[in-house]
């Protein structure tokens, strides 16, 4: 292997154009980091989600669950459902549920969210509500809480 002095002389650079030993240094330093292994963390598993808050809670969904988000006024109520079904909205002439999910899990609900997030598993579709979309990101999947009891 040649020296850096002699490979600059074939490239018929002065010396002055030379890098310094700080700068050499540098950057036998960065070939070494960026030469390392990966560490079990630079590859663990990833989502893409998408992040939204309602209440106190944040919630992410998978993105390609993802079918469209809207803001929202209110929801044409529908009688007879349960009170996390706050009602229907029409998104484009298609009819879909709306979701609260703090009614669901029994948290408090003061007042009525108007971000809607509209989602599809199957042939499911519905719109979980949410006051503020926070938007999408990469979370690590050790970083998922699972919810073992559900009302």
């Amino acid at each position: 292997m040649q020296d850096w002095k002699t490979f600059w002389k074939e490239l018929g650079w002065e010396a002055k154009e030379a890098p310094d030993d700080a700068a050499m240094q540098r950057l036998k330093q960065r070939a070494a980091q960026y030469a390392r292994q990966p560490q079990a963390d630079d590859v663990a598993e990833r989502y893409t989600v998408l992040a939204f808050v309602l209440g106190q809670e944040r919630y992410a969904v998978d993105v390609m669950l993802v079918r469209n988000m809207r803001h929202i006024e209110n929801a044409t109520a529908v009688p007879g459902t349960p009170a996390f079904y706050p009602g229907v909205v029409n998104l484009r002439g298609k009819i879909i549920t709306v979701m609260d999910l703090r009614l669901f899990f029994n948290m408090p609900a003061d007042d009525l969210p108007n971000e809607l997030v509209v989602v599809q598993s199957n042939q499911l579709e519905i719109g979980l509500l949410a006051h503020r979309i926070e938007g999408v990101m990469e979370i690590p999947a050790q970083s998922i809480q699972v919810v073992h009891d559900i009302p």
